[in-house]
């Protein structure tokens, strides 16, 4: 009768030292987990930052007044991705602009809309902003296809810089603009 009390001691002990080092492993875990995606999130900044820098010097080193960053934009059917655009102040007054997304044709030829793919910060495009005279800014924006009433084709967009000062018609209205296309899978 002795034996069978010392045998339940020692699996009640073992269950315990089980615990504890399950407990020690799962803590050690999650705090590797968390300090890596801190990590991935100073990465992912730095990052950020770094593509800012690149398309303002961009900007200033090729005199252009816009920096876009794809000819093409290869994406799924409810698939979204950032866009970070440049604009630069050429002119000697500052720019009042607005950014808009024209969409031009598809492939087999037909209109589309496609105001709702892109996303802007709230309020971003509801006023004109300013830019003083020879500087810069840099956005970003997100394009975000529909999942449904899309077909997987090429669409053929245009990005354009409005100068918010001159009338529509006048051919210094579109202060800048690029040509892209985005092409849906799935």
């Amino acid at each position: 009768m002795l034996r069978n009390k010392r045998a339940s001691l020692e699996i009640s002990i073992q269950a315990i030292v089980i615990v504890i080092l399950a407990m020690t492993l799962l803590g050690l875990g999650l705090g590797f987990i968390r300090g890596m995606f801190g990590d991935i999130t100073k990465t992912t900044s730095t990052v950020s930052e770094q593509i800012r820098q690149q398309i303002t010097n961009d900007l200033i080193t090729n005199d252009k007044k816009i920096s876009f960053p794809k000819t093409q934009i290869v994406m799924d059917k409810g698939g979204s991705d950032v866009l970070t655009v440049g604009i630069r102040n050429k002119e000697d007054a500052p720019l009042c602009y607005k950014i808009l997304f024209d969409a031009i044709r598809d492939e087999n030829g037909q209109s589309f809309d496609a105001e709702s793919w892109f996303q802007y910060a709230p309020g971003a495009n509801d006023n004109c902003e300013t830019i003083a005279p020879a500087d810069a800014v840099v956005k970003n924006v997100r394009i975000k296809v529909p999942k449904s009433n899309i077909e997987s084709v090429s669409y053929f967009l245009q990005f354009k810089v409005i100068d918010n000062d001159v009338p529509p018609g006048d051919p210094k209205y579109v202060y800048a603009s690029q040509d892209f296309f985005i092409v849906v899978r799935g």
